[in-house]
């Protein structure tokens, strides 16, 4: 639950905790002597102040943040902490103004014991967990889309699944994302695509206060280097680009031991996969964003540096509190032990021991979350800084690599309401792992790949792979994109031209399967007739009242229908090639001899198209099960 999650990383409590240490400091004070006084007074003064700004900041943050409605109740412990915290150091102030009088003193005390109060409060709260009732996911409480929607897949393939998600309000969507993140960004900024997905992402955090602290820190300090020196800011962010493909294969491997770790039955493996993460996430993750940072900040980190001597370079940044926070999830002895293999479960004591030494797996596992958060937090707040920023990227030319096509793909699945749970590269072919296909989606997955074929015209073979296993693949080569291009790239400007070009990558699809061209013949004329009908009786309120347009816009559809059938039929062999020339010259034939009838004498014309319909259908289709009960 993120609430509790925010509440948790903020730890209040304990940060009270420190401000009531420091003013029992100051009050063991009244019974110092005068030298005593004057030497450790004004050093604990500030210290008290420090906590307590700190402890403000941190409340801050906190409040940014709303809990579901289980949790209501707790929206303004953080803030009653905070006013609790700051009471109590006034009361100090107060006291030593007045000279140590008892009297004062005791109001410290009272203040202090209520903000002590507070913290329990606040801290009891954040170890009770309420479970979210059914109908409240996170992405729908966050972004107003479902859990099915966008939730299922690879993180690599999210962004496709948010565009198709998205893309049915979007204007909705975006004010509502867009109004939830006005601490982050200016909320009239247009919404490009990729700030779209690094909004979303970091709505949907995990680990949201310091996902969104890494943010803004991160925002903040490349908003600052644009500013002042936008080559160097754009250079280095370049070259962190360059880097996608290390970067997506860390990400798979990073959820493989996440898998591993949940799946596992017993301690020993789960500690294996824990430890693997969490080297993996130092080594990958933290040290790529920790050289990003220096660079910005004008350091060089040596090559193959120590993840030490990283944090070191990090810690020596004065003034920097990103290089803080990053040099806060850096432990060195834990990742040395899983380097160094100086680490095991010990099921007698039932803990994990590194270096010989006991340590807690949960801890271990939440520092590497917390430092995975942290970096996902920074490539959000570039995104953010370049978005409001634009006029100051300097967009050098760069070889594009292949995780960049991957996500033009996605991009255009997504466009065409596409769902992809995952995407996947062999040489020149891609394969996309979706759902089941339905005789619906079969058209959307042609979309899809029509699209995609544009995004990336170096795709030689495109797969489908399906979420049940017996289902085969839907492979289209670039023989049935070619000849789906050229249908549609006259289209693109005046009509949809996918129920036209997703002929010839059903024949194409088709005779990938190995299917009988009989079956293919039929799977080709089964959706070119039934489009014609479905127009004809779409069209026949207006066409019975003479309407040209409706006259004109039936015969237009038709011809393209025919062209569609026309090139499919171009890359069928046999019989069934000729067979289905000869349907597309009847329906040419009928649009010429219906040119100079009326209207409405189209109402019941086609009669070739219902007859193709009536003998081929329904079609078999390999890819759908159960197709006698879809609509075709």
């Amino acid at each position: 639950m993120q609430w509790k999650t925010v509440l948790r990383d903020a730890d209040l409590s304990r940060l009270q905790r420190e401000t009531d240490e420091k003013v029992t400091e100051v009050l063991r004070l009244r019974t110092a002597s005068g030298r005593t006084v004057g030497q450790q007074l004004p050093k604990l003064l500030r210290s008290v102040h420090a906590s307590v700004v700190a402890l403000g900041a941190v409340a801050e943050e906190v409040s940014r943040f709303s809990p579901s409605h289980t949790s209501a109740a707790e929206r303004r412990l953080g803030t009653d902490l905070a006013r609790a915290n700051r009471s109590e150091a006034r009361a100090l102030f107060a006291c030593l103004e007045q000279g140590w009088a008892e009297s004062a003193w005791s109001a410290v005390r009272k203040y202090a014991l209520a903000a002590q109060a507070a913290g329990k409060t606040l801290e009891a709260a954040t170890r009770t967990d309420h479970a979210d009732p059914p109908y409240e996911d996170v992405y729908q409480r966050t972004l107003g889309v479902s859990a099915a929607q966008v939730g299922s897949g690879s993180g690599v393939a999210s962004r496709e699944r948010l565009f198709a998600a998205w893309a049915e309000a979007p204007q909705m969507l975006d004010h509502r994302l867009l109004r939830s993140m006005r601490h982050l960004i200016d909320d009239s900024l247009p919404l490009t695509v990729i700030l779209l997905h690094h909004l979303a992402v970091l709505a949907i955090s995990d680990r949201p206060l310091v996902t969104h602290r890494a943010a803004l820190l991160g925002g903040d300090l490349v908003t600052s280097h644009l500013k002042s020196d936008p080559e160097l800011t754009c250079s280095v962010m370049t070259r962190h680009v360059a880097r996608e493909p290390e970067m997506v294969s860390a990400h798979r491997g990073q959820i493989a031991y996440l898998d591993t770790y949940y799946q596992e039955e017993y301690q020993e493996e789960k500690a294996r996969a824990v430890m693997d993460l969490h080297r993996a996430v130092l080594e990958s993750d933290v040290r790529r964003t920790a050289v990003v940072v220096l660079e910005l900040l004008g350091r060089t980190v040596p090559q193959g540096a120590p993840l030490a001597t990283v944090r070191d370079l990090l810690a020596a940044q004065d003034g920097q509190p990103l290089c803080k926070l990053l040099a806060s999830t850096i432990r060195s002895e834990w990742r040395n032990a899983s380097a160094h293999e100086d680490f095991r479960w010990d099921p007698v004591n039932g803990t994990l021991l590194l270096g010989g030494r006991p340590a807690d797996l949960d801890e271990v596992l939440d520092a590497a979350l917390r430092a995975r958060a942290i970096c996902r937090g920074f490539e959000h707040g570039v995104a953010v800084a370049y978005a409001q920023n634009a006029s100051l990227v300097i967009r050098g030319a760069t070889d594009s690599n292949y995780v960049g096509r991957d996500l033009s793909i996605l991009q255009a699945a997504g466009e065409a309401r596409f769902p992809v749970l995952d995407i996947r590269r062999r040489g020149s072919l891609v394969r996309l792992d979706v759902p089941d296909l339905s005789v619906e989606s079969l058209r959307e997955a042609f979309r899809a790949i029509i699209r995609a074929a544009i995004a990336d015209p170096s795709v030689e073979s495109w797969e489908r792979r399906q979420t049940s296993p017996d289902r085969p693949l839907l492979h289209v080569d670039r023989t049935g994109t070619r000849a789906g291009l050229q249908v549609a790239e006259p289209l693109w400007d005046t009509a949809d031209p996918l129920p036209f070009a997703a002929l010839p990558l059903l024949a194409n699809a088709m005779t990938n399967a190995r299917e009988p061209t009989e079956t293919t013949e039929s799977a080709v004329l089964c959706p070119a007739a039934a489009h014609v009908l479905g127009e004809r009786d779409r069209l026949s309120p207006t066409l019975a009242q003479g309407d040209p347009a409706a006259k004109e816009e039936l015969i237009s559809t038709t011809k393209l229908i025919s062209v569609g059938a026309k090139a499919a039929a171009h890359l069928m062999k046999g019989a069934s090639h000729r067979k289905l020339l000869v349907f597309t010259q009847v329906l040419a034939g009928e649009c010429h001899q219906l040119k100079s009838a009326p209207p409405y004498a189209l109402v019941h014309e086609f009669m070739a198209a219902y007859r193709a319909l009536r003998r081929h259908g329904p079609p078999h289709l390999p890819w759908i099960t159960g197709l006698r009960d879809s609509a075709v």
